[in-house]
């Protein structure tokens, strides 16, 4: 009866390591698809802002996000211009850091912030992110 006990310990921790090498390998190979990813320059659409258009290019390296552009964004009036200011650049900081294009929106600059969004998902489809 110990013998038997003996073996299923063993096989459970055979099948524990198994699992842990299966695990080991679909993150390595997860790693390994990012970066096979496309690099390059990357335009997302020109997505509405109601006070305007955003249009984003995005830098990609090996897979991770390493600038943003902003190519076009609602800069009419002072306003604007004054809320683009303060948005942009934190909605830049977020992209790059965060390797992403879910980036936290910015109060009082919400239309920006969501046409932003788009623009930059679209961009990084195209690589495959």
């Amino acid at each position: 009866m110990k013998t038997r006990t003996w073996k299923r310990i063993a096989r459970a921790a055979a099948a524990s390591a198994l699992g842990l090498m299966v695990s080991s390998a679909a993150g390595a190979q997860a790693a390994a698809t990012r970066a096979s990813a496309a690099s390059g320059t990357f335009t997302g659409r020109r997505e509405y802002a109601y006070y305007g258009y955003v249009k984003v290019q995005a830098t990609v390296r090996n897979g991770t996000v390493t600038d943003v552009q902003v190519l076009e964004f609602p800069n009419e009036n002072g306003l604007s211009q004054h809320i683009n200011g303060v948005a942009l650049p934190y909605l830049i900081q977020e992209t790059v850091g965060g390797h992403s294009w879910r980036v936290d929106l910015v109060s009082g600059a919400t239309f920006t912030s969501q046409a932003y969004e788009k623009s930059l998902r679209e961009a990084l489809q195209q690589t495959g992110l």
